[in-house]
């Protein structure tokens, strides 16, 4: 053996005995992971206070009637992709969820300049409160209306009746390619929203035909825009399996470069296989041990390399967008169905699949993050 070889090799059990289990130790996702409920909450409130006092310094150097302009007349020509805020009266109001992610889509909609997108907030709450009031002075607020069709004492019910009136907001409005409906439960990460109109706009409503981008032969139904951590782990699936095929080829190819480098071109064959094995197992093993979604970060360097897959299992409804071509059919189905504990608003979404014979598909990773409180991650 040489002495790269020896060398690799006790570096190696030194890295998975010593600094992996050192350095995944805070990692969620990692298998080294060790919990500690208390530093994870302290951790969250320091997040949060960062994020609220980003909103409130925001707002303060924003003028409200320029503002309410600058998206009123983004509202009244046709769109891209519209954007829905679905608002509630917080049961934190103190933390500022809301103005969180419409501060954050606002960022986007002015950094945007390829696609025409515009918001509006929907008041699902149908009374104002003052979180809300607030942001009517300088974004558009629509109110919900308030009908006999939907039961207080039915959440789901309640869910599915404030997506369908939501929708129906905006469709009473300019002429959009895609609408995209987000709870105030969670907040976009930087940026988002240009790659979230590429794959509208390219993945999902068109594809190469011979060399050439064409649109795409029928509808979808939606995109979930948040992964659940279900979904997230490796599994014995073709596709992780690929995925991890490809991890190994990285690290084999680059152990063998950089070692046919260090030693020169004329390196035996059964050499320059060991390095590369030596790469592949490094690489495996550092996938694995911290963890699929943050592998999956890596996607985040190009948009093109986003994965859309279709779930496993009903996904719960935080943040979705949809294409406008399909809405009239759902919005006819949902307001047929009546949706309870048993049955409930994101189970009847993915029922719709089969009774609309639309695919529905997963982001990955998710253009969205869960912020408020007592909400799944």
């Amino acid at each position: 053996m040489t002495t790269y070889q020896i060398f690799l090799a006790f570096l190696y059990f030194f890295i998975v005995l010593v600094i992996l289990p050192i350095f995944c130790s805070e990692k969620v996702y990692s298998v080294f992971y060790q919990g500690d409920e208390t530093k994870a909450d302290i951790t969250e409130r320091i997040n949060m206070e960062y994020r609220r006092q980003g909103v409130e310094k925001y707002l303060e150097n924003m003028d409200p009637q320029s503002s309410r302009t600058f998206h009123e007349a983004r509202l009244s020509t046709p769109l891209d992709n519209l954007i829905i805020v679905m608002a509630k009266r917080p049961e934190h109001p103190e933390d500022l969820v809301l103005s969180q992610l419409v501060t954050e889509i606002d960022r986007s909609l002015r950094a945007e300049t390829f696609y025409r997108s515009a918001m509006f907030i929907c008041n699902t709450t149908r009374v104002p409160f003052t979180e809300l009031d607030r942001l009517a002075l300088f974004y558009p607020v629509r109110p919900s209306e308030n009908t006999t069709k939907w039961k207080l004492f039915n959440p789901q019910e309640v869910l599915k009746h404030d997506f369908v009136d939501c929708v129906t907001q905006g469709m009473k409005g300019a002429p959009f390619n895609h609408v995209t409906l987000v709870r105030d439960v969670v907040v976009p990460y930087a940026g988002s929203l240009g790659g979230l109109n590429y794959l509208l706009a390219n993945r999902l409503s068109r594809t190469l035909v011979r060399g050439d981008l064409r649109q795409r032969e029928g509808s979808w139904l939606f995109l979930h825009l948040h992964e659940p951590v279900a979904f997230r782990h490796y599994e014995m699936t073709g596709e992780c399996l690929r995925e991890l095929l490809l991890v190994a080829i990285f690290g084999g190819g680059m152990f063998a470069s950089v070692f046919r480098w260090l030693e020169g071109p004329h390196q035996p064959p059964s050499l320059r296989a060991t390095y590369a094995f030596y790469g592949a197992l490094y690489c495996l093993t550092l996938a694995l041990s911290v963890g699929r979604p943050y592998v999956s970060e890596v996607r985040r360097a190009a948009t093109a390399f986003y994965r859309l897959y279709d779930p496993p299992q009903p996904a719960h409804f935080s943040a979705m967008a949809l294409p406008a071509s399909i809405l009239p059919p759902l919005l006819t189905q949902l307001d047929l169905l009546r949706c309870s504990a048993y049955t409930p608003f994101h189970e009847v979404l993915d029922h719709m699949v089969n009774t609309l014979e639309a695919p529905a598909y997963v982001v990955s990773p998710s253009l969205f993050r869960y912020v408020a409180r007592g909400q799944g991650k």
